[in-house]
């Protein structure tokens, strides 16, 4: 701070006086006042001392650390996105379940092991039948009455074709057309199929206005049950026959997975075969005749 000269402050109590018209003792006390407060501006605080005065390296005294402040506090953090929310919050698994879950594979192997299969000829003969044949209906008709590019099967006429007769297997017959097809007949050098007595003649090959398809990619199980299908259903084959050809047919595809030819003779072989095979008698006389 800058000490005023003592003249210049001689010269403002001297004129102070005139102004005012105090005495100089009231001017002493005004600047004793002075004195003592420009004193105490000069000098810092007892505290305000300590803090900017280094210590005294020769007193060994070390130099107060400074005060630690108190740090503000920190600005409060965004919430977590609604997603995070619920991920924090949903309920969980329970441990339990867990071991549930890994052992469900282990329970289905048993349980599918105790499951009984479906009877044989619900499977193959009744319901497989029929959906098989609706891939010949676009031209036999679904119910059989035929169309302008298949014959009529319907009202008996597929057993007037391959009846069940002395010297005839009709069965074995049908079979073959139906797994060959015309132009399989003809790679086998046959030019009709059928019923040689048929009532209004053989069937010739070629002689409708379409083809016969042949369904050598059925599955023999496919294969025995659309025949049987067709000759119950629109047939109208007789209970005691249908009961024969079911078991004689079950037995085929039981034996005789696939066909060599498929021609009429080899089939007639092989349902004979399969018929001794399972004691199956041949209660009409053209079940084991070609």
């Amino acid at each position: 701070m800058v000490e005023v000269p003592e003249y210049l402050l001689a010269r403002s109590r001297k004129r102070l006086a005139e102004l005012t018209g105090r005495d100089d003792s009231a001017a002493t006390s005004a600047d004793a006042i002075e004195a003592s407060t420009a004193s105490t501006a000069s000098e810092p605080s007892g505290a305000l001392k300590a803090a900017v005065t280094p210590s005294d390296p020769s007193s060994g005294g070390a130099a107060s650390p400074p005060q630690a402040t108190t740090p503000s506090s920190a600005p409060p953090s965004k919430p977590d996105p609604p997603h995070i929310q619920f991920a924090k919050t949903r309920k969980k698994m329970p441990a339990w379940a867990a071991f549930v879950m890994a052992c469900l594979p282990i329970w289905s192997v048993f349980y599918v092991g105790t499951l009984e299969p479906p009877s044989t000829e619900e499977l193959l003969l009744q319901s497989n039948g029929a959906e098989v044949f609706s891939t010949c209906a676009s031209c036999h008709s679904r119910d059989g009455a035929g169309t302008a590019t298949g014959r009529q099967l319907n009202d008996g006429e597929v057993l007037l074709t391959f009846p069940d007769k002395e010297g005839f297997n009709g069965l074995a017959h049908q079979l073959s057309w139906t797994y060959l097809g015309t132009q399989g007949y003809r790679d086998l050098g046959l030019t009709h199929y059928g019923d040689p007595e048929r009532p209004d003649g053989q069937r010739e090959i070629g002689s409708f206005a379409s083809g016969m398809s042949g369904f050598s990619n059925l599955s023999l199980d496919d294969l025995v049950s659309v025949v049987y299908y067709e000759r119950v259903t629109h047939g109208g084959l007789d209970p005691g026959q249908a009961t024969f050809e079911e078991e004689l047919l079950l037995a085929l595809a039981a034996d005789h997975p696939t066909f060599e030819t498929g021609s009429p003779e080899e089939i007639a072989e092989l349902l004979a075969a399969s018929a001794e095979a399972h004691g199956i008698p041949a209660v009409f006389a053209g079940a084991q005749n070609g």
